[in-house]
């Protein structure tokens, strides 16, 4: 007589545990987005130079990001695009005596070097 209850409390705990399986939680998407933008930030060669929060060679992209919080982000946009496909000097002269970057164009195409500067871009919040 015990057999009712027993199978009906397990049906209860397999049936809550198969509703939550196809849920995500709500910073998964954004999750897996930064990871892989960071991959392909890394894939590219960008991280051999900066990373998100800490200065490398390069400034970090959260002080990019901060840098530009207050321009009209289409503006810094296509600033940013222009700098890492062309290259760039004296803009960061706290590092590296202001050496500047290499331009990228025949390394990085240019739909990951947007892709990876709104990366970058988001970062200011």
């Amino acid at each position: 007589m015990s057999s009712p209850p027993i199978f009906l409390l397990f049906s209860l705990i397999l049936g809550a545990l198969l509703t939550g399986c196809g849920q995500q939680q709500p910073n998964s998407g954004k999750e897996s987005e930064k990871a892989a933008l960071f991959k392909l930030a890394h894939m590219n060669g960008c991280t051999e130079c900066h990373r998100v929060a800490a200065t490398v060679v390069g400034p970090s992209w959260t002080a990019i990001a901060e840098r530009y919080k207050d321009a009209p982000v289409e503006e810094a946009r296509i600033l940013l695009i222009e700098r890492v496909k062309k290259g760039s000097s004296g803009n960061w002269i706290t590092w590296k005596g202001g050496d500047g970057m290499p331009p990228l164009e025949r390394r990085v195409s240019a739909e990951h070097i947007e892709k990876l500067v709104d990366y970058i871009l988001s970062l200011k919040n």
